[in-house]
């Protein structure tokens, strides 16, 4: 019958066939005398369950981190940075419209870019400089609440400034106060400091350090006057809707922009952070890795165990014609079930947590109403996995899982039937 054949699968290799299927239900519960066998095998399907679980769950919460990095990064100034000459951009506003077409660009802003001092009350510390123009600082998610918390109105009158939140700290000021913002003016010659006044208008809360402690953002006729400078902008900060697409929308702004312009990411401006945060990734995925391969000894004892207590039935099988192929498609067959369906468990268990996350999350705030800041930073972090991922993970569980059935499947096939019927 078509049923009973062997169908093919891949190069020469067969699905069992209908007895094949039935030797493989019967050695899956191997009855009362190999009940240990099952219970190394229960072990095995256990430890594969909370491995892939582990698994899953560890690179939600990296891919997290990384997302919510990225997030606090990008969120202060942009995705891509459009930069022009020593002398600045020509024409600025042409140069935003221009970018804002692009598909896949939510806002281009332009802004003037420096360094100076920036004191208080005898407290100087060094700052970044960054000057918009009012329409500039209207599109940009600093001061429309997207990207900060800001305290304060933004800083677009004549005299103001707005600072970040740890730079105002340890000047010691709030809104409402002065600061000076100091250069040293080199004119005909003659080298000396330039102190000007502002009024703090607002402080701005990024919870990305080099935003908050170094930046000091005003409107940009006043910091050309700092500054002395020609130019109304140095850098265009390109905001994407998608943060996945950069390297497609950055393939397009170089297409249609012309020679004379430099570009950036916030990743390549973070290389150093992020390659930490990849390393640490693939440290604790190969750590998980190894613990969950760890685990498909178990089904290899097991199997080893279940050989030993069916040697009769194989010597048997043998005897009334039964392959060495098949007896190998048996108990690769058998192995492959435990180990699959672990995985297939541990799948389960590990997107199901990380689908729980928020009402866990919840419920344990709940109960604490304070967190410790630690725990609260573990419970606030989003938990992502790709497609990609759930794909390497299953590859790589099925194949230990497959590599562990193989060499007690090759002993269970070497068995000498007349070997083991003359001494059982």
């Amino acid at each position: 019958m078509a049923t009973d054949r062997a169908r093919c699968f891949g190069s020469g290799v067969r699905l069992p066939n209908t007895y094949e299927r039935l030797l493989i239900s019967r050695f899956l519960i191997p009855g009362a005398g190999g009940r240990l066998a099952l219970l190394i095998a229960a072990i095995g399907f256990a430890g594969v369950t909370i491995g892939v679980a582990s698994l899953v769950l560890v690179v939600s919460f990296m891919n997290g981190a990384e997302a919510r990095l990225a997030g606090q990064i990008a969120s202060a100034d942009g995705h891509i940075f459009v930069s022009g000459s020593r002398l600045g951009i020509k024409h600025p506003a042409q140069l935003e419209r221009a970018l804002a077409k692009i598909d896949g660009v939510e806002a281009a802003t332009a802004s003037l870019n420096g360094v100076g001092l920036i004191g208080v009350n005898g407290r100087v510390f060094s700052a970044n400089l960054q000057g918009f123009t009012p329409s500039s600082m209207a599109k940009s998610p600093i001061f429309r609440g997207k990207a900060a918390m800001l305290i304060g109105t933004a800083p677009d009158r004549p005299g103001t400034l707005a600072l970040g939140s740890d730079l105002a700290t340890r000047l010691g000021v709030v809104v409402g106060e002065h600061a000076a913002i100091s250069t040293i003016r080199n004119d005909n010659g003659e080298i000396g400091l330039v102190n000007y006044d502002f009024i703090v208008s607002s402080i701005v809360r990024t919870d990305d350090l080099s935003f908050d402690g170094q930046r000091a953002i005003m409107p940009v006729d006043d910091l050309r006057r700092i500054l002395n400078s020609a130019t109304s902008a140095t850098k265009v900060s390109v905001r994407l809707k998608k943060p996945a697409e950069q390297n497609a929308v950055l393939g397009h702004i170089r297409h249609q922009l012309a020679a004379g312009y430099t570009f950036a990411t916030w990743q390549s401006m973070n290389t150093a952070l992020f390659s930490a945060l990849a390393q640490e990734k693939l440290a604790m995925t190969v750590i998980i890795s190894m613990v969950t391969l760890i685990a498909l000894s178990n089904i290899l004892s097991s199997m080893v165990m279940l050989v030993r207590y069916k040697s009769r039935e194989i010597a048997i099988l043998r005897t009334m014609g039964m392959s060495k192929k098949s007896v190998i498609k048996v108990f690769v067959g058998v192995g492959a079930i435990i180990g699959l369906a672990g995985e297939v468990a541990g799948l389960g268990v590990g997107l199901g947590l990380k689908a729980a996350k928020d009402p866990i999350a919840q419920a344990v705030r709940t109960q604490l109403s304070h967190p410790p800041m630690e725990l609260d930073v573990l419970l606030s972090l989003p938990l992502a996995i790709t497609g990609t991922e759930i794909a390497w993970i299953v590859a790589l569980v099925s194949g230990g899982v497959f590599l562990s059935t193989l060499y007690p499947a090759i002993r269970a096939s070497a068995i000498d039937p007349a070997t083991v019927l003359r001494y059982t």
